[in-house]
């Protein structure tokens, strides 16, 4: 893996020995154990940044108030925010160029074929604590990555659409005579489509999985059925409820936290909480260290953050 394009500035004349030395106690900071942090400040104080790549909006707002701010507070390392759409096709091209310009970001489902090609940088667990290691179950911890965290998607609607209440399941979202209105339906990963297309078709949750051509076939049928009042297949996260709030969707499918995100600023939008309606994707997404190879021990300290951070929220 070719070293990134920018370089990382000194650490406050830490050497690279005292400073992997140190990182053991930055990776618990201030994420699983509290009193660490003060541990972390007198051991690691330095500076330099690592840029991370993601797809903004309220994703990344949470994940710099939670994690990176206390990270630069504790270490004096800047995390520097670059955020866009899916990062695969730009990784790729970055890799074929040999100029890396981010450090860490979010990746679904190209991690396994582009793993297999060596874009990553190994994460260096040696320098993991051992209490940060075991606050991540061991499925989680890949060589070059870490499962960051698990989301739904979720059927929502605009409550001014439905006062008296709206769609409950992926079946109501296809009764356009009952609960009428453009639909919206996410266009990148099409497994969600599939998913929410059988369940309105009726099959049993426990029924969708392994995915058989008979059951493909059926998910494309149905997806006829409701494509004609789709008004815009949406691509990124933010779309969704900002479509709703803007009126030109009824009903869509939509990710959890941006739903939940929406709610919490006062938008007229609700999303059903019935099993049926929440299609999970666990442990989907990686926490990737992409490039840091002029300073690796900066990137692994940052991942494990965000990993532990995660893991510890998952579990309370």
């Amino acid at each position: 893996m070719s070293k990134r394009a920018s370089t990382h500035q000194s650490l406050c004349g830490l050497s690279r020995r005292s400073l992997l030395q140190s990182t053991a106690a930055l990776l618990s900071v201030p994420f699983v154990v509290k009193s660490t942090m003060a541990s972390a400040q007198d051991k690691l104080a330095g500076s330099g940044e690592v840029v991370y790549f993601s797809f903004g909006g309220s994703f990344t707002e949470e994940i710099r108030r939670y994690v990176f701010d206390p990270f630069t507070k504790a270490t004096g390392i800047k995390v520097v925010d670059v955020t866009g759409g899916h990062a695969d096709a730009s990784i790729k091209a970055m890799n074929k160029a040999g100029r890396i310009g981010w450090d860490m970001t979010s990746l679904g489902p190209a991690y396994p074929d582009m793993s297999e090609a060596g874009m990553f940088a190994p994460i260096e667990y040696a320098l993991w604590d051992a209490e940060s290691v075991e606050g991540l179950p061991p499925q989680a911890r890949r060589k070059d990555a870490t499962i960051a965290y698990s989301y739904s998607m979720v059927l929502a609607y605009d409550q001014r659409a439905f006062p008296n209440g709206g769609p409950k399941n992926w079946a109501d979202l296809w009764n356009v005579n009952n609960f009428p209105g453009p639909r919206g339906l996410y266009a990148t990963e099409a497994k969600f489509n599939y998913v929410a297309a059988l369940l309105a078709a009726g099959l049993a949750s426990k029924d969708i999985w392994p995915l058989t051509g008979d059951k493909l076939d059926h998910a494309f049928d149905k997806l006829s059925e409701i494509k004609p009042h789709v008004a815009k297949w949406w691509a990124a996260g933010g779309e969704a409820p900002q479509l709703l709030i803007n009126g030109e969707y009824a009903a869509t499918g939509m990710y959890d936290g941006r739903a939940i995100s929406a709610m919490g600023k006062g938008v007229p939008i609700k999303f059903t909480a019935d099993k049926p309606a929440q299609i999970s994707v666990q442990l989907k997404s990686k926490m990737l260290n992409i490039g840091v190879q002029t300073m690796p021990q900066i990137g692994a300290a940052c991942v494990a953050a965000w990993a532990v951070t995660d893991a510890t929220i998952l579990t309370e």
